[in-house]
């Protein structure tokens, strides 16, 4: 199967009878504007900007952290699915997206190696923003995982507005 023909199952998948319902249901928008506005107000946007995201999922996320950086940073997408990784980049590409990923690289899947790899990217005195369901003990792992370090969650916002898909969201600092 060629690219365009991937691409094209890609968009197929977003509204489809699995992952169609998340994508267009409240929780979700809502998870994407919280998520978006934090990063609006929590960070600022300075030229040379480096950004990580670790997970691409269906790019949303990427894309808006394209646009966000305005053509003043770069940003780099990891996933653990090296498809994803392809179609992520072609796509992107193909869209013309003004300011898109630098890469689509492989992350490890374990949890405090995956949040190393993260922290060693980072200058001292940069941050980590870290996003996570509640459903999970993300949290938890996320506590232990900083009490071993020298880092600081300098800020931690809960959202529960949807009991179905309630999450947090950290600001560490390196």
């Amino acid at each position: 199967m060629n690219m365009d023909e991937k691409l094209f199952r890609y968009y197929l998948e977003l509204k489809g009878s699995e992952a169609g319902e998340w994508n267009s249901s409240p929780p979700c928008l809502y998870t994407e504007v919280a998520t978006r506005e934090y990063v609006r107000r929590s960070f600022t946007l300075t030229e040379g900007l480096q950004v990580c995201n670790v997970g691409i999922g269906t790019g949303d996320w990427d894309d808006y952290l394209g646009y966000w950086l305005k053509g003043k940073g770069a940003l780099t997408s990891i996933d653990l699915d090296q498809e994803i990784c392809a179609i992520f980049a072609y796509r992107q590409n193909r869209e013309g997206h003004p300011n898109p990923s630098n890469s689509a690289i492989n992350e490890t899947g374990d949890f405090n190696r995956c949040l190393d790899s993260c922290f060693s990217l980072l200058k001292q005195g940069g941050y980590l923003m870290f996003m996570a369901s509640l459903k999970y003990s993300y949290l938890e792992m996320l506590g232990i995982y900083i009490k071993g370090t020298a880092f600081q969650i300098e800020q931690k916002n809960v959202y529960e507005e949807f009991p179905e898909y309630p999450f947090f969201i950290c600001k560490i600092k390196k």
